[in-house]
């Protein structure tokens, strides 16, 4: 009778034991996101043999000094509901997550704490379970800070984001933590009432998407029917910029050397560079020119040639197109060519200015010629046509008279 009394009792300390250490693995990681640092002093109540303190008062419950928060202690009651096994073995979640000052929501991690079935009666006493409990809440302590989270609720400030928190009993749903989610096992005892087990999974894609957007809003009531689309949200029309995007490299332009570049280097990788390129004529810059030059002059003749009397006739309002008119602006072409900073003389100027001579000069004969060769005003082809048809007679008549006179010149002979 007395065996089972103490068994009673036993189990009555393991279920109370059990509902205070939940309470503090909330207070652990609520207060480890809040931001602030907490610093206390040591207590110097020392615990009973068997386990809980003396005064239930004092804040050395598993031998760390963990303050209270009501507000904390509050939700988490509620979910238990005085039933901390049926409670735990539904799994008691604590959800942090954070919330942009944009009104963006993003779950960084999932606590869970839970009771599985199956207990083992065959562990040690109850000042053993104790003990292993406190060094259960001491590892909770411990990961608490090495995730994610802890990082940015110590940046957390109500300009750019808030990190908020959330107790509740039931499943919990992984899915919001996005993809390539960590879990770790922070914890496990057994317990004559159970297997007592503290997990965390945390997330580690740190990006807010319309995806995740929308995911979250399915349980937010929403007033208004206006969304927000972020830059990202046609990804096919605005393509982001890959960081393993490479440049093109143009071969044609020389090579820069920075500040305390050793110069022979430099010289070697412009030779091997110098022999690997195609052989290149000598200032092609000039042949291109040229050939762009002449491709125009080309170009005139034939314009002025569809500008002939016919073209006249049809439009006897257009004017005629100054071509020369171009030779202003390919003078000033070559003139920028000639214009080295820092320099008096050098070849490549006075191949230049030479070049330049002969162009302009050729442009004015052409302006000249294109002057004398316009067509003055004059019969049209019609009235020609039928004047050669007119002096067709006269034509056969010399010519038969031409071939009378030759013969009577062969016979005198």
């Amino acid at each position: 009778m007395a065996s089972l009394n103490s068994e009673v009792q036993d189990r009555g300390k393991l279920y109370k034991f059990t509902k205070i250490l939940t309470l503090k693995v909330a207070q652990i990681v609520v207060q480890s996101r809040q931001g602030k640092k907490i610093s206390h002093e040591c207590n110097v109540i020392k615990p009973s043999d068997d386990g809980p303190p003396s005064s239930s008062h004092s804040l050395q419950w598993f031998n760390l000094s963990i303050p209270d928060v009501p507000e904390i202690n509050r939700d988490t009651k509620m979910v238990l509901n005085g039933e901390v096994i049926e409670a735990l073995s539904n799994v008691l979640c604590i959800e942090i997550s954070l919330r942009t000052n944009e009104g963006d929501e993003m779950v960084l991690e999932v606590w869970t704490v839970r009771v599985a079935p199956g207990g083992d009666t065959s562990q040690g006493s109850v000042s053993t379970i104790y003990y292993r409990m406190s060094i259960m809440l001491k590892s909770t302590l411990s990961i608490s800070r090495i995730t994610p989270a802890y990082k940015l609720s110590r940046l957390q400030n109500k300009d750019s984001y808030i990190i908020s928190h959330k107790i509740y009993g039931g499943k919990p749903n992984l899915d919001l933590l996005g993809d390539m989610s960590k879990t770790i096992k922070v914890s496990e005892l057994q317990t004559p009432i159970g297997k007592i087990q503290i997990d965390v999974v945390y997330r580690t894609k740190m990006t807010i998407l319309p995806e995740d957007r929308r995911t979250v809003d399915k349980n937010v009531l929403t007033t208004s029917d206006k969304i927000m689309v972020k830059s990202d949200h046609f990804p096919k029309e605005s393509p982001r910029k890959t960081y393993n995007e490479k440049k093109e490299l143009d071969l044609t332009k020389p090579l820069t050397a920075g500040a305390f570049v050793d110069t022979v280097k430099i010289r070697e990788l412009h030779e091997t560079l110098s022999q690997q390129l195609p052989p290149e004529s000598p200032l092609t810059w000039l042949l291109a020119e040229k050939d762009k030059l002449e491709r125009r002059m080309k170009m005139a003749p034939i314009s002025e040639d569809e500008s002939g009397p016919a073209a006249e006739e049809t439009r006897p309002s257009s004017r005629p197109v100054d071509v020369p008119r171009l030779a202003h602006t390919d003078t000033h072409r070559y003139t920028s060519l000639m214009e080295f900073p820092f320099a008096e003389g050098s070849p490549i100027a006075e191949l230049a200015s030479f070049y330049q001579e002969c162009v302009s000069a050729r442009e004015a004969s052409a302006s000249w010629s294109s002057v004398g060769a316009r067509p003055e005003p004059g019969p049209s082809l019609a009235q020609q046509l039928q004047q050669f048809e007119e002096a067709v007679p006269v034509f056969d008549n010399m010519v038969a008279s031409m071939f009378s006179d030759c013969d009577s010149s062969s016979g005198n002979n």
